[in-house]
């Protein structure tokens, strides 16, 4: 078990949280500092990154010691379901130590060590790393305790397509510039969908990007992040780490070989056209979620802290929801164009 996960006492809760989801950020840096938890002089600071909550650090003497995340139920998102992923991942010793944690608001310890860069996931060692921490994760049910999420990734995409095209009252009910797209998009998560087997749903991260990775200097690998953690399928993690690693086919049968160990040649043509499946929709879920973010950009997290945060994980990118979306859609078509083939039509399909 690592260092963050031992040690501490039991986390506090509060029932009660008077953090408003319209506040600015100066306003929840103020609330934060108010909290009754810190026996420490600290200076709270944002850290910008996500799209769906705030981050903030929790200096003490100069030094970030705890990392605060603020969100609301939205999306995919359930506040509850993240503390207790949160907790499980404590548990199982492959994350942070809650420290304390209300309705909207949780405080963890601040995880030392290495951030991962985009690149490092192309690395097959990185990966090896990564793939091991994942297999802790899906054989850890039991370090769940309470009611978490279920996460299918297909019928979200759905959900959030269907929106754009009816549009939200933010933007007075206009649909999304995308919206032309939606057809063709929907017709592809059915066929992508059908190529998945029966499987037994296992505690799953589902945001296996880079920026929720740390390698911790024992060189095992932590995550934060749990907006997403649900009981869901393993291979969309594996498959969300392939697609950011712009994986081939044979670096996709190494990693299924390493998460299962040597597979048969029917096995690995099975599992190897559900990895593509995931990979595909992982793509697409990241692409579809930041236009749906678009069609209420002030909903909490503001176009200029999401800016500032794409500045630093993706330097040299247009910094904003659609630029993000614009750079992820020629990896999701590169990705059916390469794969398409796997996964047939059928007659009452539109033509995809």
């Amino acid at each position: 078990m690592s260092k963050i996960a031992q040690g501490g006492g039991a986390p506090r809760f509060s029932e009660i949280s008077r953090v408003r989801r319209d506040w600015s950020p100066a306003q929840v840096r103020d609330y934060i500092a108010d909290l009754p938890i810190w026996s420490e002089s600290t200076e709270v600071r944002q850290k910008f990154g996500g799209l769906t909550n705030r981050t903030y650090f929790a200096y003490v003497e100069g030094q970030p010691k705890y990392a605060i995340r603020v969100g609301f139920d939205q999306y995919r998102t359930r506040q509850t379901s993240v503390i207790e992923c949160t907790l499980a991942a404590q548990r199982l010793g492959i994350g942070p130590r809650l420290i304390y944690a209300e309705p909207n608001v949780s405080v963890t310890g601040f995880v030392e060590g290495q951030g991962l860069q985009l690149e490092q996931m192309k690395d097959p060692a990185v990966m090896r790393c990564v793939i091991e921490m994942m297999k802790k994760i899906h054989a850890g049910r039991d370090a769940v305790h309470e009611t978490i999420s279920y996460w299918w990734p297909f019928d979200t995409v759905r959900r959030w397509m269907n929106t754009m095209e009816a549009g939200k009252a933010a933007t007075d009910w206009q649909p999304s510039p995308w919206a032309h797209r939606v057809p063709r998009l929907r017709t592809i998560v059915d066929r992508l969908e059908r190529a998945v087997g029966p499987f037994l749903p296992t505690f799953t991260h589902n945001d296996m990007t880079f920026v929720n990775l740390f390698m911790a200097p024992a060189g095992y690998i932590e995550i934060i992040d749990w907006d997403g953690g649900a009981f869901g399928h393993p291979l969309f993690d594996l498959g969300e780490m392939l697609m950011w690693a712009e994986a081939d086919d044979k670096t996709c049968e190494d990693a299924l070989n390493y998460y299962y160990g040597a597979l048969s040649v029917d096995e690995m043509k099975t599992r190897l056209t559900e990895v593509h499946a995931f990979q595909a929709i992982a793509a697409l879920r990241l692409v579809i979620e930041c236009v749906y973010t678009d069609l209420d950009p002030y909903y909490h997290v503001t176009p200029e802290e999401f800016a500032e945060g794409m500045k630093e994980v993706l330097p040299g990118q247009t910094p904003s929801l659609m630029g993000l979306a614009e750079l992820l859609m020629p990896r999701f078509e590169q990705l059916w164009r390469d794969h398409e083939h796997l996964f047939p039509a059928r007659t009452r399909d539109a033509i995809a």
